[in-house]
């Protein structure tokens, strides 16, 4: 099987991270300090996380790019809940079921103009989701003009979390609005940090104030440099997949 690592990798290692498999992903499980057990590690990014800022490698979610004029009726249609009434800019979670009703996939879609989604669904997903749009576009609802492409590896994805988050940003350079106002919850905004082009995402896996950011995959590795120096005096701290769990059960 084949291995598929993030742009971040070489930093997780220097860091000193566990990995575990996600899929065929190689994802940074926890960051453990000399002498520290597993527990005592994932406590701690957890905290930070909740108290201060946690950076979350999240490259490896499935992402599909949806385009044409049906797009909007398609996803009315592949998920149980609506998106031909979501806003330009705006993000809503999508629960996607199988044949027999059961649970079979879930992410959240965001609309980037009249006729183009930004589809995310899970890690180990991805391929089997884009097989089940392809599948009812081909085969049930083939009036419908609808393409898909897979841009997973097409964008890094870096995860902030925490009550520190805003601040960081903006000490990274970012150039857009971060007010509540103008960047509301579960919505989307283009724009740079450090430079870098990105699309940040403001929505939350941890219960915290967070951001997604979404960069070109060639700059995967200067963002996340970008974001941990920018930390610092915040006492940012990298989490992996088990902190990551954990924070989401919690709440």
């Amino acid at each position: 099987d084949p291995v598929r690592s993030t742009r971040m990798d070489d930093w997780h290692k220097k860091a000193g991270a566990k990995f575990e498999h996600v899929g065929q992903w190689m994802r940074a499980w926890y960051y453990p300090k000399p002498g520290e057990s597993m527990e005592q590690a994932v406590n701690r990014e957890v905290r930070a996380a909740r108290e201060t800022a946690g950076l979350l490698d999240a490259s490896t979610l499935g992402k599909i790019d949806v385009r044409g004029p049906d797009a909007a009726e398609f996803l009315d249609r592949i998920y149980t809940n609506k998106f031909s009434n979501l806003g330009i800019g705006r993000c809503r979670y999508g629960l996607m079921l199988k044949e027999d009703g059961m649970v079979m996939d879930d992410g959240v879609t965001t609309r980037l103009a009249d006729d183009h989604f930004h589809m995310t669904t899970t890690t180990g997903g991805a391929a089997r989701v884009l097989d089940w749009l392809e599948e009812f576009s081909q085969t049930e609802w083939p009036e419908l003009q609808v393409w898909f492409t897979s841009v997973t590896e097409q964008w890094a994805v870096a995860t902030l979390s925490g009550p520190a988050a805003k601040d960081i940003l903006t000490a990274a350079g970012v150039d857009i609005d971060l007010s509540d106002d103008a960047f509301s919850f579960m919505s989307m905004k283009e724009g740079h940090i450090s430079g870098l082009p990105a699309r940040i995402f403001r929505i939350s896996f941890t219960g915290e104030l967070s951001y997604e950011i979404n960069v070109p995959a060639r700059y995967g590795a200067a963002l996340w440099t970008a974001l941990m120096k920018a930390g610092a005096p915040h006492g940012i701290t990298p989490y992996g997949t088990e902190a990551m769990h954990l924070l989401r059960a919690e709440k």
